[in-house]
């Protein structure tokens, strides 16, 4: 084959590899996106099997083989694997994109799980709306690999203008001497603005996050997280309970309370 005839297949290759390198959101030492989905995968469902069955994982010598082998799986290290959920972890968007290619994946072991499968909802000018259709239990742990819960919604229509959001949860397990707080997070996506908010909760009982939206914004997707920071005070454990994400009509007395 002549130089001329090779040239082609070449420049195919550089551009593919552009391409890659164009897809690959994450730095140089952090684990690119689809193996960091994989590997999260199976970090959370080896935490829902230590949930689950604590006989058969009593203690942390076992749990951490059960670690180990996720981790020989896939050929990374622990501490490959927490560098890249650091980095995920302050980049909300790479890891939402994750989340998502992850559902496809393991759809039928959540719904094993006890996640209710999310299903169309409908506004029909209600006041307000439950959207939340996940788990209304969760354990967060600086010993859990993934010390994050993370949520996506987007309804097969837009929800109205100037739609007010609320993320409830019952917590319990805070102490006064905790160094790291328990995050919450919500982004709401409208049109060409996305909206946030976020707070820490330093205190037992019942913490709410609210975020509205402007009144000439429809809604697209809600998403967002609730994350225990750190690995601080290894043995400690959070307890977060009763999930609710309310949505509210613009002008209802709930959507304007503060």
């Amino acid at each position: 084959m002549s130089k001329t005839e090779t040239y082609p297949y070449a420049a195919l290759a550089v551009l593919c590899a552009v391409m890659f390198a164009a897809c690959s959101r994450a730095p140089e030492g952090i684990l690119p996106e689809r193996k960091m989905q994989h590997v999260l995968v199976d970090i959370q469902i080896a935490e829902d099997m230590i949930g689950m069955d604590a006989a058969t994982f009593p203690t942390n010598e076992e749990k951490t083989a059960l670690y180990r082998s996720v981790f020989r799986k896939h050929g990374v290290t622990e501490a490959e694997y927490d560098s890249s959920l650091v980095w995920y972890g302050h980049n909300l968007d790479a890891y939402m994109r994750i989340y998502k290619l992850a559902l496809a994946d393991v759809q039928a072991r959540i719904d094993a799980l006890g996640d209710a499968a999310p299903e169309p909802v409908t506004e029909m000018n209600r006041d307000s709306l439950e959207i939340w259709t996940f788990r209304r239990y969760r354990e967060l742990s600086p010993r859990m690999l993934a010390n994050m819960m993370v949520f996506d919604i987007e309804p097969g229509t837009a929800y109205s203008s100037g739609s007010t959001f609320v993320l409830g949860m019952h917590v319990w397990g805070v102490t006064p001497r905790m160094r790291e707080p328990v995050e919450m997070h919500l982004r709401t996506v409208c049109d060409d603005t996305t909206y946030t908010a976020s707070r820490t909760i330093r205190e037992n009982g019942y913490c709410e996050l609210r975020l509205k939206v402007s009144p000439v914004k429809r809604t697209q997707r809600v998403y967002g997280y609730i994350r225990l920071d750190g690995k601080e005070d290894a043995c400690r454990k959070i307890y977060l309970d009763g999930f609710r994400l309310t949505k509210y009509q613009y002008g209802s007395p709930a959507a304007e309370r503060e």
